[in-house]
């Protein structure tokens, strides 16, 4: 009876024993990189894209800040960020060069506007780049627009070529 009374007892005290061990589990969090831009981000983006008309092509390969600029934008497109994020005199000399030295041949009011766009939205897009708080979304938004203004600009262009080219008789010229 007192064996009983023992293994009774001793099935107690076991039975009432935590038996649930403490298992640490270790959480690990991979934070994905939600600012971080891909060439499929970029190849989403869906913009009218005018391309430069013969007409127009001998002036703008003789305008070397241009051609930094929509070689840099092309560059963009790839996803290449370099000419935005790393030297910043020749960004900034390349924005101001694109102003002053627009070809006599196209330098009309017009043209001109567009290109105060394109460097307002560079600079905007050059901000926001190196600027670490900025997100994809804002990002993406910002590109879009610098890749809107060089096509407007490039339009404005080639309409100035195409009208040029008309040869309009007008009734008192006859």
């Amino acid at each position: 009876m007192k064996t009983l009374f023992l293994t009774i007892t001793l099935l107690f005290f076991l039975s009432s024993c935590n038996n649930n061990q403490n298992k640490q589990t270790k959480e690990t969090v991979v934070k994905k990189d939600t600012t971080l831009l891909t060439k499929n981000d970029i190849d989403k983006i869906t913009y009218v894209d005018y391309g430069i008309d013969s007409k127009a092509k001998n002036t703008l390969d003789s305008w070397q800040s241009y051609n930094t600029i929509a070689l840099a934008i092309d560059n963009l497109k790839k996803g290449d960020l370099n000419f935005f994020k790393e030297d910043n005199t020749v960004f900034v000399s390349s924005v101001n060069d694109l102003e002053t030295t627009i070809p006599e041949n196209i330098n009309t009011e017009p043209i001109q506007a567009r290109i105060l766009i394109l460097r307002t939205k560079l600079l905007k897009l050059e901000e926001v780049l190196n600027l670490g708080t900025s997100k994809k979304n804002e990002k993406l938004l910002i590109m879009k627009e610098v890749f809107e203004a060089l096509s407007n600009v490039t339009l404005q262009i080639n309409k100035k070529f195409e009208k040029e080219a008309q040869n309009i008789i007008k009734p008192n010229e006859i």
